[in-house]
């Protein structure tokens, strides 16, 4: 506590500014009212005063302090524009990790470093703590090596960056999806051994189909997103993006398990296990089933339901039984997520980033500094975010917002239909994305103009588990137009990631996808 402070800190409201405050909450307060309730406000306002005597309780306290938080590369440094930051953080020395290099997306927190989220919004956030997957990493031994480009606030589709789209190392011509650009392009071109990107509607597995890697949607709540700049709690996920099978599982394995700062909610506590023990069992018996809603409804190309097809036949060589299931909702998951996400942007943004409803713990750095930038800096903010934030505006003035309530619920149905295909089948496959990269632009657009190129089709196979929360796992299947990789989905049973990992190392033996020993230099301008 604080001793012998003369007067309290925070300040009471005027009577102009309850009225104020009143008509924003769609209620009216006359002049006499308002002087009336203004005393009584500054009484029950003392409550807040007590909160600033009492002292904030300690945060974790970071483990590895060997940092240096480096500097901006330069082109021909990052010929992929993969990095927005290069640093050097050392993890442990030893470990199942110990040796490799990592990067990690700009919207997962590393103590003392910038978060700039791929925005030039301002100030730019400052974390004060690491993110509890950014410990776990560093306590197997691996060593950070810079934060990766990624879409403005995350939305987009691989061109939507303030600093410039990532390019892709199979065909730099071509984008690596969103919004894990630099991640990817990291990952595939050998820059890093491995990376960590989160996943709120497929940003992790499409960048990953994308170039070629593997990349891994846990089951909602089994890696904590503690540090990440969060979208929604129920639909944030962060995982790792690898060139093979069995460090993807390695990388799990350290991610994996309950934190106490964690904000995600769900049913029990998550247990970490071993990954990497069954990657030799193979499919022998096990039953899948295609998702016919994911293939010609869903705009799949002909080049990528060839390479898709390809994968099932390796599966089916090797004795598994492949079979088809209706998912009624699946071709729906898009419109039910941007239905959800247009009121729950409005939720974080009022709360400074840190959302409301959870029991996790709060980053008052990064609360300050987010609601700063909402306060300050919302004219900065990408098109499609500020189009999300009228739009959910909108549906609340005009339709009372019942919508989010009817998505809502269509979401459970959604899982519930997605839990009977997985009845006694040990996973649905999917193409991960029913297009290859697209090409990139080689103009300069304006806001509005650049929308066209925001959207297409590369969410409609992934947003689905970000809803249901059911793992999913995307394994390279050979190659498409332009000889762009092909990535297969695999999605499993809640916590049963160990199964999509054993189905994963038969395909990646098959061998349908080798990246390139060295990727394709892109013409430095």
């Amino acid at each position: 506590m604080r001793r012998n402070r003369p007067y309290g800190h925070v300040r009471p409201a005027t009577a102009q500014q309850l009225q104020e405050y009143a008509e924003r909450l769609h209620f009216t307060l006359d002049d006499a009212l308002a002087d009336e309730l203004a005393p009584i406000m500054a009484e029950m306002i003392t409550a807040f005063d007590e909160i600033d005597e009492l002292p904030q309780p300690p945060a974790p306290g970071t483990a590895f302090t060997t940092r240096d938080v480096g500097r901006e590369p330069t082109l021909e440094e990052d010929p992929f524009n993969a990095f927005i930051r290069f640093c050097r953080v050392e993890g442990a020395t030893d470990g199942s990790l110990a040796g490799l290099t990592a990067s990690i997306k700009d919207c997962i927190a590393i103590a003392g470093m910038p978060t700039t989220n791929g925005s030039r919004m301002q100030p730019t956030a400052v974390p004060g703590d690491d993110a509890v997957v950014v410990e776990r990493i560093l306590a197997a031994g691996a060593t950070i090596v810079g934060k990766n480009n990624l879409e403005d606030m995350a939305m987009g589709t691989g061109e939507g960056s303030v600093y410039g789209p990532a390019l892709n190392p199979t065909n730099p011509d071509h984008g690596t999806g969103g919004s894990s650009t630099g991640s990817a392009a990291a990952v595939a071109a050998g820059m890093v051994d491995f990376s960590l990107g989160a996943d709120e509607a497929g940003s992790v597995r499409i960048p990953s189909a994308m170039c070629g890697l593997v990349g891994m949607k846990a089951t909602h709540g089994l890696v904590p997103t503690y540090g990440l700049t969060y979208f929604d709690h129920t639909l944030d996920h962060i995982g790792p993006l690898t060139r093979d099978i069995e460090l993807n599982a390695r990388v799990l394995e350290v991610l994996a398990g309950p934190d106490w700062r964690d904000p995600q909610w769900t049913r029990g506590v998550p247990e970490p296990g071993s990954f990497t023990e069954q990657l030799d069992e193979g499919v022998q018996g096990l039953r899948f089933a295609v998702v016919e809603e994911s293939l010609e409804p869903n705009g799949t190309t002909p080049d990528v339901l060839s390479a898709f097809n390809e994968g099932l036949r390796v599966l089916e060589s090797h004795g598994a039984v492949i079979e088809r299931v209706s998912v009624p909702l699946w071709g729906s998951a898009w419109s039910i997520e941007s239905a959800i996400l247009s009121f729950t942007l409005r939720a974080m943004a009022d709360s400074g980033g840190a959302g409301y409803f959870h029991k996790g713990r709060i980053d008052p750095a990064m609360t300050a500094a987010m609601a700063t930038q909402v306060r300050t800096s919302f004219n900065d903010l990408a098109v499609q975010s500020r189009l999300s934030f009228l739009l959910g505006e909108h549906m609340r003035e005009e339709y009372l917002g019942v919508h989010y309530a009817k998505a809502h619920n269509l979401r459970l149905e959604l899982g519930q239909q997605v839990d009977a295909a997985l009845h006694d089948r040990a996973a649905l496959l999917t193409p991960t994305v029913p297009v290859v990269a697209p090409k990139l632009s080689r103009e300069r657009h304006s806001f509005t103009g650049m929308l066209p190129r925001l959207g297409g089709p590369s969410v409609l196979n992934t947003c689905a588990t970000d809803l249901t929360g059911h793992p999913a796992l995307t394994v390279p299947t050979g190659s498409g137009d332009h000889g762009l990789p092909v990535g297969l989905q695999l999605i499993g049973q809640s916590f049963d990631e160990s199964t999509l990992y054993r189905a994963g190392a038969v395909l990646e033996e098959a061998e349908l996808w080798r990246l390139p020993e060295e990727p394709t230099a892109p013409v430095l301008s």
